[in-house]
């Protein structure tokens, strides 16, 4: 049973289209179905590892990071002579 589809629109670099088009070629398939066939499967892959708690660990990270360099610009932290991390009060 085919789904209805239905058209939207992306913005891509030319030099992305023009790969998608030679692997398009290559396969014999037309850039839409590999554009389609590409974002299936990258979705796929994406909730697998969101199952994982990849992503939510990534997410946490990214904050720690963050805050950190938030704190470093305000010296709030900083590394002493020795590259110990130190905090002020």
């Amino acid at each position: 049973m085919s789904r209805i589809k239905k058209q939207y629109t992306v913005q891509l670099e030319d030099d992305l289209v023009e790969r998608i088009d030679r692997l398009a070629k290559k396969l014999g398939h037309t850039r839409s179905l590999m554009m389609r066939t590409f974002l299936i499967q990258g979705l796929e892959d994406s909730e697998m590892i969101d199952k994982t708690g990849i992503f939510t660990a990534v997410m946490f990270s990214k904050e720690i990071i963050t805050k950190v360099k938030e704190a470093a610009l305000k010296g709030k932290i900083y590394l002493d002579k020795n590259g110990e991390i130190k905090m002020t009060k």
